[in-house]
């Protein structure tokens, strides 16, 4: 506040010159001759001869109010002193005459608030006039000097101070008396409570740095009075055309130069840095630096830097770093970084690197790198880097590496990375690497796939159901005598991981991978179809030789943890090597029942595989 005070004197002594140079508006000489005409129009007379204009205030001086008066070359001041008597004085600028009441016209209220109950003087206790719309604040021992309008009426001297109950005292107008309040303390029935740290304006790390301690107090202390008024203007909190109750007054429109400290808005507030507001937003807020408000924020917010509702927001924030609601928010929220909700969203967050929502969230996420959301999602998180779901999750996961969604999964994952539903995924997980459910009633799509139980589809390189199909199969064919071959997923779709290798005379190495499917026939006896590719080695590396092989298996059950099959085998071979090393198999592709030779390069033969299934 301090750094304020000093720029205010800084702006008054860069203009002091500038009034001066004025014209002499008061010492021209105009004529008149007026009978019962309105104020107002008999101002607009003086104005045009003077070549300036008039600024007063429309309550004091009504516009319609009939005058007489007559005058011939007379200076202006001697024509508004005709006019007003001695109840106003006037202050020239480069283009104004302002008119404004007299200090005689004022009197004051003095005296002591004290506790009822000890006799001690209140301190930091809020004396005001609640149709003048003026206030002080008591000093350390309780005294007040309260400044009132209107020397010929009596005046209502309300006291408010927080923990206190509201006491309202009348006193005579310019009558000399100690004026004595005593307030009693309310009464409250205290079962079990939770001492938390300050919320509120009042309690804002922000708003403290901007107000001082006394506009604080006064805050806390009128915390139920508000009047409505038509218009403000502040250069700070405090220097306002409504002095130090400015933070009770809700304003059709407000103008802060740098910044303001007001009731509400009901219709358009501007400030050149900062708008703190003790209630409701309605219309449009605009402020250079930050917006805040404690309470309902129904329009826009336009902030340079940061907007914050401490209730419910319904509308559009706009901010160039963040944007904070308290409670719901019902709109949309687009912060240069960072948005944060505290409780349920139905509309968008758009933020340059974060969303936060501590509440359900219907509507979009949108963010650069991160979304949160503690409760469920019904719509879309889109991140360049990671989306969280605490809740249920019923929409549309994007993510640059990851997505996690903590409850059931009904809808989309999709992540340059990693999936991850904790519980049920109705719906589909596409990643990069890797994908896991709890139980998949889904598709999976992924280098690696992982759930817990499964009655859908994993496609991926590795996919592994912990209560699915897992099986290592021991096994030879009419090209490897020894196999050796992983089966992990489900029996509706399972990969297959093979190796095989061909002892003895006439080597052959194979690895291989593919996917099968188990049909059961009865309780012991099944079909399974098997699809795989395998590379073929034979004893150089230059060359490539491929095996696209089909398996027809027939399987018997013996019991949980082992079964044999037996199967025919369809093989089509690509192979380009024609010089075989000594020791390795010369008759491939001439092996086999069916062999035929379909190019130079391309042949194909009938099979057979044999062997057994453990676990």
């Amino acid at each position: 506040m301090k750094s304020l005070h000093k720029l205010t004197l800084t702006i008054l002594f860069i203009t002091a010159p500038l009034l001066s140079m004025a014209q002499q508006f008061l010492n021209k000489q105009v004529s008149i001759n007026a009978n019962n005409k309105p104020v107002g129009e008999v101002l607009k007379t003086i104005s045009r001869q003077g070549g300036f204009y008039f600024s007063y205030n429309s309550e004091l001086i009504k516009d319609d109010s009939l005058v007489s008066v007559s005058a011939n070359n007379k200076t202006v001041r001697q024509v508004l002193g005709m006019l007003f008597d001695k109840n106003f004085e006037y202050t020239e600028t480069k283009t104004h005459i302002i008119i404004q009441p007299s200090a005689a016209m004022y009197w004051y209220a003095t005296g002591y608030v004290k506790d009822e109950l000890t006799g001690e003087g209140i301190a930091y206790a809020s004396v005001y006039e609640k149709t003048q719309f003026v206030s002080t604040l008591t000093n350390e021992i309780g005294y007040f000097r309260l400044r009132l309008k209107d020397r010929n009426k009596a005046a209502t001297i309300s006291v408010s101070k927080s923990w206190y109950a509201d006491t309202a005292v009348v006193v005579s107008a310019s009558a000399k008396q100690d004026v004595k309040v005593g307030i009693k303390p309310k009464n409250f029935e205290l079962d079990t409570f939770v001492v938390t740290k300050k919320t509120g304006l009042e309690g804002n790390w922000l708003s403290r740095m901007f107000l001082s301690s006394k506009q604080r107090m006064q805050g806390m202390n009128l915390g139920k009075f508000f009047a409505n008024k038509p218009y403000q203007t502040s250069l700070i909190p405090g220097l306002s055309t409504h002095g130090s109750m400015s933070s009770q007054s809700v304003n059709k429109f407000s103008f802060n130069v740098l910044g303001g400290y007001t009731g509400g808005v009901n219709g358009f507030e501007m400030a050149g840095v900062f708008n703190i507001n003790k209630t409701d937003v309605r219309g449009a807020q605009i402020g250079g630096l930050f917006n805040m408000a404690d309470g309902k924020v129904s329009g826009l917010q336009i902030a340079g830097l940061y907007n914050h509702v401490m209730h419910a927001s319904e509308g559009w924030q706009f901010a160039g770093f963040a944007n904070l609601v308290n409670a719901e928010l019902t709109g949309m929220q687009i912060g240069g970084a960072y948005n944060h909700v505290w409780g349920n969203i139905t509309g968008v967050q758009i933020g340059g690197f974060a969303n936060l929502a501590k509440g359900a969230v219907e509507g979009a996420q949108i963010s650069g790198a991160f979304n949160y959301a503690d409760s469920t999602i019904n719509g879309t998180q889109i991140a360049g880097f990671v989306n969280v779901a605490m809740g249920k999750t019923e929409g549309v996961q994007i993510a640059g590496s990851a997505n996690y969604a903590n409850d059931t999964l009904d809808g989309t994952q999709i992540a340059g990375f990693v999936n991850v539903a904790r519980k049920e995924m109705k719906g589909t997980q596409v990643s990069g690497f890797f994908n896991y459910a709890k139980h998949v009633k889904g598709v999976q799509v992924g280098v690696i796939n992982i759930a817990d139980t499964s009655s859908g589809v994993s496609i991926g390189f590795i996919n592994f159901v912990v209560k699915g199909y897992h099986k290592l199969t021991i096994s030879s064919n009419e090209l490897t005598n020894i196999n050796v071959s992983g089966k992990l997923g489900t029996r509706n779709m399972y990969t297959i991981v093979s190796f095989g290798i061909n002892a003895g005379s006439g080597m052959a190495i194979t690895a291989g991978y593919g996917l099968g499917r188990q049909f059961n026939i009865s309780k012991r006896f099944s079909i399974n179809p098997e699809a795989t590719i395998h590379q073929l080695y034979l004893g150089d590396f230059d060359y490539t030789n491929g095996i696209f092989r089909f398996d027809l298996g027939l399987n018997y059950k013996f019991n949980k943890y082992l079964s044999a099959f037996v199967a025919p085998s369809y093989n089509y071979c690509y192979k380009d090597q024609t010089d075989i090393p000594n020791g390795y198999r010369r008759d491939i592709p001439n092996i086999g029942f069916g062999g035929t030779q379909h190019s130079k390069d391309w042949s194909s033969w009938v099979g057979w595989s044999v062997g057994v299934n453990i676990f």
